[in-house]
């Protein structure tokens, strides 16, 4: 507006030299275009600034959300950063914790790799002692076995040299009632009927031979009797076989699956012919017996035993393997590899060797 109105006076000034220069025409159409000019600096200047204001608000508008929005992003990083320190914290107690627990974990471990190191040994202790108490009960057995025959053995050489009233009085129980049960005690045996007790010594027991002597002597049996009485001598020779029908029955009991019969069955064989030619296949099956019945501890002394006492028998070798199995299955491979290595060194040339070095490879 000051500069229009500046024009005008600018104008009026200079109107009287123009009116002389220029014609009435030339200065309404010179105002004209000056007042059309001055309408457009108007219009412009109109248009210009309200842009200009429009534009201003705009930008102002748009910097308070860029400030909102940077307070936001501020807002934000703080709490960020709170909670990145929140979890340091957590982390630092999670590793604290973590630790704690390792080394609770550690500890306990050792203490109970300790205590089956202790159960362990306890356990190797106690085989020992088990091996050891059977080995003397087997020695007691034998030993009462040598016993029990050095008495048959005295008891058959005093009824062949001069029998007598202590000779006669197991008899008495065979004998018939009345004047024959007496009759041994008062005469004197005939000194030709005593060469038949040698003979039973071989095979039938004490008793037998006791009884054949006296009914020889008696003279009132009829000949039927003397005939019948020299009996027991002759069926002497099979008295092995009850032994034998006990490993017979034992082995087929085992054979059927009934494991804790056939145990029973073969030491019952063994108690009654323990020196005989099946005690130590009685033996060995008695390990197998229990082998089956998954009682590792109890055979690997069955088989000690066998190991122990017939070093060179033809069953050592696979008494030995079964041992050394017995062990594998009781988690003791250490004794396990020892006893193969043991069947390699001892028995090279049987067929366990051969089985001892494949199982032994597989350790």
């Amino acid at each position: 507006m000051n500069k229009s109105t500046l024009n005008l006076l600018v104008i009026l000034s200079l109107s009287p030299f123009l009116v002389q220069c220029a014609s009435q025409d030339e200065v309404r159409t010179l105002s004209y275009q000056l007042r059309a000019v001055n309408k457009k600096l108007e219009d412009m200047q109109a248009n210009t600034v309200g842009e200009m204001q429009k534009k201003q608000a705009s930008s102002s508008g748009q910097l308070n959300e860029m400030q909102q929005e940077i307070l936001a992003l501020k807002g934000e990083l703080e709490a960020t950063a709170v909670t990145n320190r929140q979890l340091q914290e957590q982390n630092k107690g999670l590793e604290s914790s973590l630790q704690d627990i390792v080394t609770k974990q550690s500890s306990e471990t050792e203490i109970k790799i300790t205590q089956l190191n202790e159960q362990l040994k306890q356990q190797q202790d106690n085989v020992a002692t088990l091996q050891e108490a059977r080995v003397q009960e087997a020695d007691r057995k034998a030993k009462a076995a040598a016993e029990a025959a050095e008495a048959a053995r005295l008891k058959v050489k005093s009824v062949g040299g001069s029998p007598g009233v202590a000779q006669l009085q197991p008899d008495r129980k065979k004998l018939v009632k009345g004047q024959a049960a007496a009759t041994p005690v008062k005469q004197e045996p005939p000194a030709a009927p005593l060469p038949a007790a040698p003979p039973a010594s071989k095979s039938a027991p004490a008793d037998d031979m006791a009884s054949t002597a006296p009914a020889a002597a008696t003279p009132e049996p009829t000949p039927k009797k003397e005939q019948g009485q020299p009996a027991a001598p002759v069926a002497a020779p099979a008295a092995p076989s009850p032994n034998d029908e006990l490993f017979n029955q034992a082995q087929k009991k085992y054979e059927s699956g009934n494991y804790q019969g056939a145990y029973e069955g073969f030491e019952a064989s063994i108690d009654k012919n323990g020196s005989g030619a099946n005690a130590t296949q009685a033996r060995y099956m008695m390990g197998e017996s229990l082998y089956q019945q998954k009682e590792y501890d109890k055979a690997i002394l069955q088989y000690q035993q066998i190991i122990t006492s017939q070093p060179k028998h033809a069953k050592t070798p696979a008494a030995l393997l079964k041992q050394g199995m017995a062990f594998e299955q009781l988690s003791d491979k250490d004794t396990a590899k020892i006893i193969y290595q043991k069947i390699i060194n001892s028995y090279g040339s049987s067929p366990e060797a051969a089985q001892a070095k494949t199982k032994l490879s597989a350790l």
